[in-house]
C-alpha cells in the first residue's frame, strides 16, 4: 500500500505556488489590515457617494479595489487550509478572510438600495461623465436593472438580517442527512458486512454484484422514506422563502426571481424540459443496450449505475495524463496550448494526496492570482479526464483575466461549466479515436454516455420536479410528503420508460438531493452540457472560424449577459438547435456504443 505522505514531505514541483499569492503569512495580515481599513473608510461613505460623479467615481473604483484584495486574502487563506486542513494556522486564516467578507458585505450593504432608490438617468449621467466609470457600466446597469424590484432600505436590511434564520431549514436538512442520519449495514460483494453511508452508496450501486447494489439501493432510500415528512418540512420551509421574496419583490414567480440574476427568460427552462421530453428515446434505447448486456429479464433503477464493459484498469502518470490533454485539446490552437503550458510551467496545479489535504478536485484563483487547480491525482482515467476538465476552468479564467477589467473578468455561473466540459468532450473523443483495443473504446463510449445521462437527463427531470413544487407554493398550495413522493416517482416512469421496472423506493431519492435547497440551480448542468457538445462538434468537424469564436467566448469573462455572450459561438438559447443538437450527440454515441457492444 503507498505511503500518504505528510504535507512536508511533498515536492515543491508538485505543488502549486500559492507564496506568489503572498510571500510570508506577515504579508498577508499587513494587506488584511489595509482592507480592514479600506472597508470602514467606504462605510463613512453612505451619506455623500451619491453626491455627484466625482464621489460616485471615487466610491466605486476604491470598492473595487477592495473586492480584489479581498479575492486575493481569502483565497490564498482558502489554499492554505485545503493543502492541510489539520493546520490550525490556516484554519484561522481561513476564518479571518471570512470574517472579512461578512464584514465587508455589512458595512456596505447600503450600496445597491440606495443606488435602487435614485433617479435612473442621474446614476446613468455619472456613467456618462466619469470615464473611469466606463469599465463599470455593465456592472451597475445590471444593479439598476432591479428597479421596481427592490424594497426599501429598511425593509432590505431586515430581510438581509434574517437571511440566516430563513436559510437555516438547508441546514438543518444538511445536518440530518450528513451527520444525523444512520442507514444500517449490509454485504458487500465478499460477504463482508460494511456500514452503508452517503458517501460510500456511490460504490455499491455500482457493484458487478446484483445483491450488493439493490440493498443498497433500497437501504438507502427506505431510510430517507422514513424522515419523509421533516425533510419536506425543511424543503417547504426553503421553497416558501423564496416564493416570499418573490412576491414582496414584484415577481411573477419563484422561476422569475431566480433567472432573473443572469437575464435568463422562462421559457428557456421550459424549452429545456420540452426537449429532453422529445428525445427520450435514446435514453430507452441505451437502458435497453444494458439490460441486454447484463443478461437481465427485468432492469431495474438499482441496474442503470453499473457498467456493461470490461474495467480498464491502466493507469496513467501525472506525466502521461498531461500529454493526453495536451494532445487532445491541441485542437484549439498553438495559442491556447502554449497557455496551456504554463499550468505545468509556473505550477498552477497541486497535484497528488498528501495526509490533511482537502479532497476532490477544483479550480480556484483571483484577478490577481494565478488560476490554480487543486488535484489528488493517482493515475485513473478519471484523473486524466478530471485534469482536463479543471484545466478549462483555469484556462476560461485566465482568458477572462487577461482580457477584461477586474469588474467584467468574472464569468457568470450560466456559463462555469461549459470551458471544462468542453475539454473533457475533447478528451473523450480524443481517447475514442486513440484506443488501442475495442475495451478500451467501450469504457471511453460508457463513461461519455453515463456524463449525458447524468448532466442532461438527470438534472433536467430535476428541474422539472423542483418547477413543480417552487410552482404549487406560488399558488398557495400545500406540499404534502405523499404528493412529493408521487409527482417524483411518475417523473421516474417518464424518463426511465416502460422497459425500466421503477422501484417503489425511488420515490424517496428525492428527498436526499441538496440541489434542491438552491432554487433552480440543476438546469444550468443541463444547458452547460448542451452547449459544451455544441462547441465541441463544431470544433472537431474544423467548421471555419469557429476555433477563433471560441477563444474569444473565453476570452469575454462577464462584460454582458450570458445569452449576449453565447452570441459570440452563434448559440441562441431561445431557440432549441443547440439543445437538440446534444442530444443528437448522446443518441449518435449510444448507436456507435450498440454496434461495438454486438
Amino acid at each position: 500500500m503507498e505511503k500518504v505522505l505528510e504535507r512536508s514531505e511533498v515536492k515543491k514541483e508538485d505543488t502549486w505556488d500559492v507564496e506568489s499569492i503572498y510571500g510570508s503569512i506577515k504579508d498577508w495580515q499587513e494587506d488584511y489590515e489595509d482592507c480592514r481599513s479600506k472597508i470602514t473608510y467606504l462605510e463613512e461613505q453612505k451619506d455623500s457617494f451619491l453626491k455627484d460623479s466625482k464621489h460616485f467615481k471615487d466610491f466605486i473604483l476604491l470598492s473595487d479595489k477592495v473586492e480584489r484584495q479581498l479575492e486575493k486574502i481569502y483565497v490564498y487563506a482558502s489554499l492554505k487550509n485545503n493543502e492541510d486542513t489539520a493546520n490550525t494556522k490556516y484554519q484561522e486564516l481561513l476564518g479571518q478572510g471570512l470574517n472579512l467578507y461578512q464584514e465587508y458585505d455589512e458595512k456596505t450593504n447600503f450600496v445597491v438600495p440606495l443606488i435602487l432608490k435614485e433617479d435612473k438617468k442621474k446614476i446613468e449621467s455619472f456613467i456618462d461623465s466619469e470615464e473611469e466609470l466606463t469599465p463599470f457600466r455593465h456592472t451597475i446597469e445590471d444593479i439598476l436593472r432591479y428597479q421596481g424590484h427592490n424594497l426599501s432600505e429598511v425593509e432590505e436590511k431586515v430581510i438581509a438580517a434574517y437571511n440566516t434564520v430563513l436559510t437555516s431549514a438547508s441546514k438543518t436538512a444538511d445536518m440530518l442527512m450528513d451527520a444525523d442520519m444512520r442507514f444500517g449495514n449490509i454485504k458487500d460483494e465478499d460477504g463482508r458486512e460494511v456500514e452503508l453511508t452517503q458517501s460510500n452508496y456511490g460504490i455499491y450501486i455500482r457493484s458487478n454484484d446484483r445483491r450488493v447494489r439493490k440493498d443498497a439501493f433500497e437501504k438507502i432510500h427506505q431510510v430517507f422514506g422514513s424522515f419523509k415528512n421533516t425533510l419536506t418540512s425543511t424543503l417547504e420551509s426553503t421553497i416558501k422563502c423564496n416564493s416570499t421574496t418573490a412576491r414582496l419583490k414584484n415577481f411573477h414567480s419563484s422561476l422569475e426571481l431566480s433567472l432573473f440574476i443572469n437575464n435568463i427568460p422562462d421559457s428557456l427552462y421550459h424549452n429545456l424540459i420540452s426537449v429532453v421530453h422529445n428525445n427520450l428515446e435514446p435514453l430507452y434505447k441505451y437502458f435497453n443496450i444494458k439490460k441486454k448486456k447484463l443478461g437481465l429479464k427485468e432492469f431495474h433503477l438499482y441496474d442503470g449505475y453499473v457498467s456493461t464493459v470490461t474495467d480498464i484498469s491502466k493507469k496513467y502518470s501525472f506525466e502521461e495524463g498531461k500529454q493526453l490533454v495536451i494532445n487532445a485539446l491541441s485542437v484549439l490552437g498553438e495559442d491556447y496550448i502554449e497557455t496551456l503550458k504554463k499550468a505545468f510551467t509556473e505550477r498552477w496545479i497541486d497535484i497528488y494526496p498528501n495526509r490533511g489535504k482537502t479532497s476532490g478536485a477544483y479550480s480556484s484563483g483571483t484577478y490577481d492570482t494565478k488560476p490554480f487547480v487543486l488535484l489528488n491525482y493517482t493515475g485513473d482515467y478519471n484523473d486524466v479526464s478530471t485534469l482536463a476538465h479543471e484545466l478549462g476552468h483555469s484556462m476560461h479564467s485566465y482568458l477572462s483575466n487577461t482580457h477584461n477589467d477586474h469588474t467584467n473578468a468574472g464569468y457568470p455561473i450560466f456559463l462555469a461549466e461549459i470551458a471544462s466540459t468542453v475539454n473533457e468532450l475533447l478528451l473523450s473523443y480524443y481517447m475514442e479515436h486513440h484506443a488501442s483495443t475495442k475495451e478500451e473504446k467501450l469504457a471511453i463510449l460508457n463513461e461519455r454516455l453515463d456524463i449525458f445521462k447524468a448532466t442532461i437527463y438527470r438534472q433536467t427531470m430535476f428541474a422539472e420536479f423542483e418547477f413543480y413544487i417552487h410552482d404549487a407554493v406560488d399558488k398557495g398550495e400545500v406540499l404534502t410528503a405523499e404528493k412529493l413522493c408521487d409527482k417524483y416517482y411518475e417523473l421516474n416512469k417518464l424518463y426511465f420508460g416502460d422497459d425500466v421496472v421503477v422501484d417503489d423506493d425511488i420515490r424517496y431519492e428525492w428527498l436526499r438531493i441538496p440541489h434542491f435547497y438552491r432554487p433552480f440551480y440543476v438546469y444550468q448542468y443541463a444547458t452547460g452540457l448542451s452547449i459544451a457538445s455544441y462547441i465541441a462538434k463544431n470544433i472537431l468537424e474544423e467548421k471555419e472560424g469557429f476555433r477563433d469564436k471560441y477563444l474569444e467566448f473565453l476570452s469575454s469573462g462577464g462584460k454582458d449577459d450570458p445569452l449576449e455572450i453565447l452570441k459570440i459561438i452563434n448559440v441562441d438559447l431561445t431557440d432549441t438547435k443547440v439543445l437538440e443538437e446534444s442530444l443528437t450527440m448522446f443518441k449518435e454515441t449510444v448507436d456507435t456504443f450498440e454496434q461495438l457492444q454486438s
